[in-house]
């Protein structure tokens, strides 16, 4: 008795088909936003670099909480302002310009000493003492403010429209973090756990 075989194209049409079923659904799960961070990010200031930035920090993926998200956003604006204030510092030693020169340090300063907040407040948020760390991001956020202050009689160079860009997104992070934290506390103060 011979047994019948499917044709070749049947084969290879099936093996096709489930590879390209397989691609796609690879391909949708890999470029999904968790809906948490898509509602997040909706409700801060600037959404769309929320949605990039949580998305590029691998914790992210795990964050099933508005809290764990809060936690995500401070060390990314921990990384920004880091990024910041190195780059200013290594400015330092290239400048010649006095004034230049003093806008660099004074605004290397005002982020370093925002940046100093934020990494305070990452074990504060794990201990959810969310009260703490909304006071913490305001100063941060007003330190960081500063630089532009710190270099407005500066002449324009490229270096100081690279400060000013560096410390732009650390401003823009700040606030996206400030938001996503009131979201996890509700917006209101949140009373401090006792010590």
């Amino acid at each position: 008795m011979a047994t019948t075989r499917p044709p070749p194209i049947t084969v290879l049409s099936t093996v096709v088909a489930l590879f390209l079923l397989l691609c796609t659904t690879s391909s949708l799960a890999a470029g999904a936003q968790p809906p948490l961070i898509d509602a997040s990010c909706a409700a801060t200031p600037h959404p769309d670099l929320c949605k990039s930035r949580l998305m590029a920090c691998p914790d992210s993926k795990d964050a099933s909480t508005p809290r764990a998200l809060a936690e995500v956003a401070i060390r990314a604006a921990s990384d920004v302002g880091s990024a910041a204030g190195g780059y200013a510092r290594e400015q330092l030693d290239v400048v010649k310009d006095n004034v230049l020169w003093q806008c660099l340090d004074e605004c290397a300063d005002d982020i370093e000493e925002a940046v100093s907040h934020l990494d305070d407040t990452e074990g504060e948020i794990d201990d959810a003492r969310f009260n703490d760390v909304k006071l913490f991001l305001d100063t941060a956020e007003r330190d960081s403010w500063s630089c532009d202050e710190s270099c407005r009689f500066a002449p324009q160079t490229p270096v100081k429209a690279a400060i000013l860009a560096k410390n732009k997104d650390f401003e823009t992070i700040m606030a996206v973090t400030h938001a996503l934290i009131q979201q996890a506390t509700g917006g209101g103060t949140a009373p401090s756990s006792a010590p």
